[in-house]
Parts: C-alpha cells; structure tokens; sequence
C-alpha cells in the first residue's frame, strides 16, 4: 500500500500538467473562445448599469424622515422653584474691585535707590568682625574721608607710597581693593574677605617733632623778605578752610591752586604754583603766578619722603610759613591757621 501510495503521490505533477494543457487547448477553440469572450462582455455591462443607477439614485432629492417618536433629552433644564433663593451676583462690586486697574490713573512710579545711595549702604557696618590684615601693607594717613566711607588713604607697600580711593586695586597679589575709609583705619576687601588696616602710631617720624606739634624752622643765612599775612582776619579764615579742605577733599584745592614739580637735572627743586579757577583766593594769600615753593614749615620740598612728614606737620599746625622764591628771589609768607586743627 505505501508503494502504491508513493507512485501515485509523484504522478501528481504529471496528471496537472495534462489537465492544464487539455484546458488550455480547450479555450483556444474558436467556440469556447467567443464564448469567453461574450461572458466578460456581458459582466462588464451589468456592473456599468448597477453604478449608473447608484449615481442616479445619489442625485435624485428625498424628503428626510420625520421624528415620530418622543426624543429622549440629557440634563434637562429645570425651572427654580418659587420658594428657592437665586444667588444674585453684585456687578458694581466686582467694578469697584478695579481688578485690571484703574482707568485714567496712572501706574505708580517705582523709585529705585541710587547706585550712590545702594554703594553706601553696602559699605555700612563691613568693619565690624573684621580682622586685622597680614598684609604688606601700611596705612600712612588719611587724606579724605566722608560719613558715607568714601574718600582717599595713603598706603605704603615696599617702601613705596601711594593715595589709594575707595575700590581701587592695592599693590598686592590678589584681588585685593580699599572697601571703606574711616578717621583712623581702611578696610580692605581680600577677596570678599572684609580685613582693617590701621593708621601707623608712634613713628619715626613723630619722633623727629617736638612736644608744640610743628618743627623748628630751620636757620637761615640771611634774612629773606616776608610777607606777613597772621593778622588778617580774612587770610587766616581762609587759610583754616583749605587746610580743611586738604583733609577732607584734597581734589577740591585744584579749583585754587594748580602744582607742578621742578626738577632741576632730574633732581627736585620745589613746587612751582599757578592760580586755579579762584583766583582771587589765590592771591589773597599772598601768591603770585610762578612762584616757587622750597619749604613749609622748615621742612624741605627737594625731598619726597618729607611729603607724609609735612601732611603730619600741618594737621596740628598753629600757622604755615611758606619759603618761595619769586623771579629769583627768596621770599617767604606766613598765614595764621589757629590751633587746634583737625582731630
């Protein structure tokens, strides 16, 4: 039986074959050919006729289809009862609210501090908790200061000096700037680290001046012509405000008083002295266009270490004696300043 089975099972393809090949042979006759040929003929008519009356059937109007039943209605809207309270709602209230703002009222200005104002704020108080710095650095005097914590210091580093304002940069390594400046101390900002500098005590060169405050004037070969100007009330008034003025706002004396060094082969000879804007206060104290300053005070110009010496001197000074020579003459002029000076 399986051997049977077998031989029948690879006639298979044989037997399809033939049969494909009597069909085949079948529909190339002429008769079934033409017979084929109406079948499509007539299938394709009746399909044209079925869409033909669909379209028709589209485009003819009918009348649409009346509700004859009742429609059922979701959320119906329901009458309040008359005994019911209705929650009303208070228009003018909601006006008077003015939720967008108020018509014809203009917006209020919002007023910002001054960076000056913001600036001083900021400065308000940095000195308390504040250490003492270990830096090279030496406060020398205070030229200027205000109540704000503005104003000018003379710092010295490596034996140099210089007058620092509040925020400028120190010669020191690292960002290190002058925060603040007080009667008697600096604060130094070292990297946002708030540090004191302190105003020197008991230096040398407060050694070198005597128990009076202003030192001797040294002895001069020779009497100079001097031009007295210690008993006028007038001179000496004006002589106490400029040398206010040098304490609290140095800058201001260039309205004044304008000063150039003399040197003479590189070396320093004086201050040569030139009327500012004023004049008149110029040469009411005595001074005329040129004039050279040698000395104040018996301290000598030709030095600049004597600078800080002399800002020292004339802080306590009773009176300032000024050593000038005039279209090359020497000539001196003395000012009354009063006692006392500025504590």
């Amino acid at each position: 039986m399986p051997a049977q089975w077998l031989s029948n099972s690879s006639d298979i393809p044989g037997r399809a074959n033939a049969a494909l090949g009597s069909t085949l042979h079948a529909l190339t006759r002429p008769t079934r050919l033409r017979q084929l040929r109406w079948g499509l003929v007539l299938l394709l008519a009746l399909w044209a006729l079925v869409a033909a009356s669909r379209l028709l059937w589209n485009l003819v109007p009918t009348a649409e289809p009346e509700v004859t039943g009742a429609v059922d209605i979701i959320n119906p809207v329901k009458p309040a009862a008359s005994g019911e309270s209705v929650a009303t709602v208070d228009i003018q209230r909601m006006v008077s609210w003015h939720l967008f703002g108020e018509a014809g009222v203009a917006p209020a200005e919002t007023v910002e501090p001054s960076p000056a104002a913001a600036a001083a704020g900021s400065r308000d108080g940095i000195e308390e908790g504040a250490r003492e710095t270990r830096l090279e650095l030496t406060l020398r005097g205070v030229v200027a200061s205000t109540e704000d914590g503005l104003g000018h210091a003379i710092i010295e580093h490596r034996k140099r000096q210089a007058v620092y304002a509040v925020e400028d940069k120190l010669p020191v390594s690292g960002d290190v700037v002058l925060a603040k400046v007080m009667p008697r101390q600096v604060v130094l900002d070292n990297g946002g680290t708030y540090e004191l500098l302190t105003l020197f005590e008991d230096t040398e060169l407060d050694a070198q001046l005597p128990p009076g405050g202003s030192p001797p004037v040294a002895p001069q070969v020779g009497q100079s012509p001097r031009l007295e100007q210690r008993d006028d009330a007038q001179t000496t008034a004006l002589a106490r405000s400029f040398r206010d003025r040098l304490y609290q706002d140095p800058q201001s004396l260039a309205e004044v008083v304008s000063i150039s060094a003399v040197r003479v082969d590189g070396a320093l000879q004086g201050y040569r002295v030139s009327p500012g804007k004023e004049s008149q206060q110029f040469e009411q104290l005595g001074f005329k266009q040129g004039d050279l300053v040698t000395g104040i005070n018996g301290i000598a110009l030709n030095d600049p270490a004597n600078t800080m010496r002399l800002y020292q001197t004339m802080r306590t000074a009773s009176e300032a004696v000024f050593e000038l020579e005039r279209d090359g003459e020497a000539l001196s002029i003395s000012v009354q300043l009063e006692n006392g000076g500025i504590q």
